[in-house]
């Protein structure tokens, strides 16, 4: 006998808002962001509205997806990313008939893959010389020598 899923609907006071981060006001923020042309409207929209969403956006995907190992610190990645997502904001369009929520995920998860990316390619081309799987003595030799020459010069 299988277990049928039941879902509760929870039902809100009109004109609540849901705990969501992401949710009918934010869309409606970013949309109000893109209209404006003052910088201090923009400012106070995107650190009161937009802001809050992005970084737990950020902080689900990062630890969702397993992205923590990819910096040096979890923060300077999560704030790279948030920067990102503020670049991009201009780009997105409602009109198109997408949600805010589906765009930004899935630019801050590319960003994200492609950052994960660099770095795995980066560690690639880093070599040890206390590493002595990967050397073979003549080319630890040759290095060494590449390198006394390198700084007399």
């Amino acid at each position: 006998m299988k277990k049928s899923k039941i879902r509760k609907n929870i039902k809100r006071r009109p004109g609540t808002v849901s705990n969501l981060y992401f949710h009918e006001g934010t869309q409606n923020a970013i949309e109000s962001f893109q209209t404006t042309n003052e910088k201090r409207e923009q400012e106070k929209i995107y650190i009161a509205d937009i802001y809050p969403a992005f970084n737990k956006l950020v902080e689900n995907l990062i630890y969702v997806h397993g992205f923590v190992g990819l910096y040096d610190s979890y923060e300077d990645l999560k704030n790279d990313c948030i920067t990102f997502l503020y670049e991009a904001l201009h780009k997105f369009d409602a009109s198109r008939g997408t949600k805010a929520f589906s765009y930004f995920s899935i630019v801050a998860k590319n960003f994200l893959i492609i950052k994960s990316k660099q770095r795995a390619s980066k560690l690639k081309k880093n070599v040890s010389m206390d590493d002595s799987d990967s050397l073979s003595q003549e080319d630890v030799n040759e290095i060494e020598k590449y390198f006394t020459i390198f700084v007399n010069e």
